[in-house]
């Protein structure tokens, strides 16, 4: 049996990971999986803000991601899974699925301190009202209330899959077009 991809693009708040994922998923034609937008769905479900929601928000939805990954890789979907997957936490969650699906990871990095990523989600958090309602970001609350942000602590995913990074500081380098040929070698469309 041929084994389904899993491309797992990631990248602290601010990196351009959702902006990429989408392009990639127009280029590759392959369908994405976004914990933000899963976590969306979820807290509109309720009707009310994240943070007023019962129980665990986010691990309720983090176990919805893995599983939907594991029924779609199992059903020999290819896909692109997008989050801000941190080493620590996540490579346990992804680890099952070297076995299961081509897997490589996508790392968008605007910069390696953080501090352009942290402006660009402060940023993308002031604009968007809804952001704070949704996600519970205490940082785009206390850029709200004229606190400063600091960065926060990020360590990137190391798994064993092929990975690439790709910096995010003025578009994409390497470009799209040519991370979907690494992706995915002999990439015909």
């Amino acid at each position: 049996m041929v084994k389904p991809y899993l491309v797992v693009v990631t990248g602290r708040p601010g990196a351009g990971k959702t902006t990429l994922a989408g392009e990639l998923s127009r280029t590759a034609c392959l369908p994405v999986l976004s914990r933000d937008q899963l976590k969306e769905g979820y807290v509109r479900t309720y009707g009310a803000s994240s943070s007023e929601l019962p129980g665990d928000v986010n691990g309720i939805v983090t176990d919805l991601f893995f599983e939907t990954i594991g029924r779609l890789i199992t059903g020999g979907v290819s896909i692109i899974a997008e989050a801000a997957f941190q080493h620590p936490v996540w490579s346990s969650r992804l680890s099952p699925f070297l076995d299961k699906a081509r897997v490589r990871v996508v790392i968008c990095s605007p910069g390696g301190d953080g501090v352009l990523a942290l402006k660009r989600f402060l940023e993308r958090g002031l604009a968007d009202r809804r952001r704070v309602y949704f996600h519970g970001d205490n940082g785009v609350a206390m850029a709200r209330d004229g606190l400063n942000v600091p960065v926060s602590p990020y360590e990137e995913l190391h798994i064993a899959a092929p990975t690439f990074h790709i910096d995010t500081s003025d578009g994409f380098k390497p470009g799209i077009g040519q991370l979907t040929e690494a992706l995915f070698p002999g990439f015909k469309i």
